[in-house]
């Protein structure tokens, strides 16, 4: 009887731990290893932000270290949106990032979004989130508490095959600059015609 039992909890935590930990890495795995390309544009981060408000601060000096990242200043609860294709990796709280999404996007990139003031309902571990989709609002959380609300926007290149991933920082202000950023809206009227 306590064979059998013990058998059934063992059996329920395998598949749990399946469910939610191993399937959001394995679904992540084939994802970084599916698209060997970056995406052809991307879409602004912050609703109502245009490309010419973008400042260059990446490699700025911070107190951690050069900015590996762009702020992107913006009103408290301003919707912040996917800017390419991908699956969350992380999404959790830190003391620096304050509430934090990280979206690993093709063509090896890792999209990382922070000081979120909350992210959307279900943006969870393996969740397959589309470029112009909202996925979190403007905030300041963590380390920026004491200053104005803004999203801190990373990019980085991913140089392994498997977890935990091996990244480096790409300039995010040059890419959003060099490729012609999407509306949310271009993306939303592509797929309902498609």
């Amino acid at each position: 009887m306590f064979k059998t039992r013990f058998r059934r909890w063992a059996a329920l935590f395998v598949l749990a731990a399946y469910f939610y930990i191993v399937f959001p890495y394995a679904r992540a795995l084939l994802w970084l290893h599916g698209e060997p390309s970056s995406p052809s544009s991307l879409v602004l981060p912050v609703d109502g932000i245009r490309r010419e408000q973008l400042n260059q601060s990446f490699r700025a000096p911070r107190a951690h270290g050069p900015h590996e990242g762009i702020d992107i200043a913006a009103a408290a609860g301003t919707p912040v949106r996917a800017a390419a294709d991908g699956i969350i990796v992380g999404n959790r709280t830190t003391k620096v990032g304050g509430i934090v999404l990280w979206v690993l996007g093709s063509g090896r990139r890792l999209y990382y979004y922070a000081h979120l003031q909350q992210l959307a309902p279900g943006m969870r571990m393996g969740r397959r989130v589309a470029a112009g989709e909202q996925i979190g609002a403007v905030g300041n959380t963590g380390n920026a508490a004491k200053t104005i609300p803004h999203l801190h926007f990373a990019i980085y290149l991913v140089a392994n095959d498997f977890f935990p991933l091996d990244i480096g920082p790409m300039d995010p202000y040059a890419v959003l600059q060099r490729e012609v950023p999407a509306s949310p809206q271009s993306i939303a009227g592509t797929r309902q015609s498609g």
